[in-house]
């Protein structure tokens, strides 16, 4: 990478030392450095407890620790797993022994597929895994320094995983992506720009929620599916599951992403302890930057 300043520098190498560790290593420090989030103050945990009161009311404060100590191993895995020394060869249920065979049917059908997942598990193994099978485009935010954005492109990027920024380029490179029939993934409970979702209910609140989901499918018709990496006990890899999203959605787009928002309940709700939490998820939208012209 060139022409990289101090934070690149910085970050290549606690991504170098982390590599380092074992999964079991990364994990056991995971726990250690969330505990450790658990007893000092900080926003991320501010905003979990309030999202977890919100969202599970009566039970959020039971996995306040967990979920930090889950976020905390999930920034700590992906020098493991982006390392050219390790594979996915931990993960349970991975391309050759999980069974694919209703998601290669719907993809079989020639619409395309789109994969839908939370920030739930480790998600950033979803793209890597689902390309050993399919050719792939993935959605992702471009971070506004460029070293970061460089360095997310190499960490993600894969054979068969093609990365296109959240923008009008991207969404574009998306629908053609599922017309040549092939699959499109997207992360979809991040607030939008002003002017790109819709109030919908999300665990019983008013989130913003990004329409592009529902825009694309009623375009090329192509099925939804839910799919997530969830982690397991004792570094013992991680589990895949996943579901297909009923459709068709309302035609009203509240209404359709309020749908999709209860599709991504369903994973969460099988491990909300692996939820980012302390994402600031019913937040008002920002409003998008006024281009100006030299």
């Amino acid at each position: 990478m060139k022409n990289v300043g101090a934070g690149a520098q910085f970050a290549n190498a606690i991504f170098w030392v982390a590599s380092a560790l074992t999964l079991s290593g990364a994990q056991r420090l995971g726990r250690v450095c969330g505990a450790l989030m658990n007893r000092l103050p900080g926003s991320y945990k501010r905003r979990a407890e309030v999202n977890l009161s919100l969202a599970l009311p009566g039970a959020g404060g039971d996995y306040l620790r967990p979920s930090l100590e889950h976020v905390a191993s999930l920034f700590l895995e992906m020098p493991y797993w982006h390392s050219s020394r390790h594979s996915a060869r931990h993960i349970k249920a991975q391309s050759d022994d999980y069974d694919w065979s209703e998601i290669d049917a719907l993809l079989a059908q020639g619409k395309g597929l789109i994969l839908i997942s939370p920030h739930v598990g480790n998600f950033e193994l979803l793209g890597p895994v689902f390309a050993q099978r399919h050719p792939s485009t993935v959605m992702f935010r471009v971070p506004k320094m460029r070293w970061l954005r460089d360095w997310i492109e190499v960490l993600r990027s894969r054979a068969q995983l093609r990365l296109v920024p959240a923008d009008m380029q991207g969404v574009r490179a998306l629908a053609k992506t599922l017309k040549a029939g092939e699959t499109i993934g997207i992360l979809p409970d991040q607030v939008p720009i002003e002017g790109e979702g819709v109030w919908a209910s999300f665990f019983g609140q008013q989130a913003y929620t990004t329409t592009l989901v529902q825009r694309l499918q009623n375009i090329t018709g192509a099925p939804v599916v839910v799919l997530c990496a969830y982690r397991l006990a004792q570094a013992k890899g991680f589990e895949i599951k996943h579901w297909v999203v009923d459709l068709p959605w309302s035609a009203d787009p509240a209404a359709a992403a309020t749908q999709m928002n209860h599709a991504l309940e369903k994973a969460i709700r099988y491990a909300p302890e692996q939820y980012l939490w302390g994402y600031d998820r019913f937040r008002e939208p920002k409003r998008r930057p006024i281009s100006r012209r030299d």
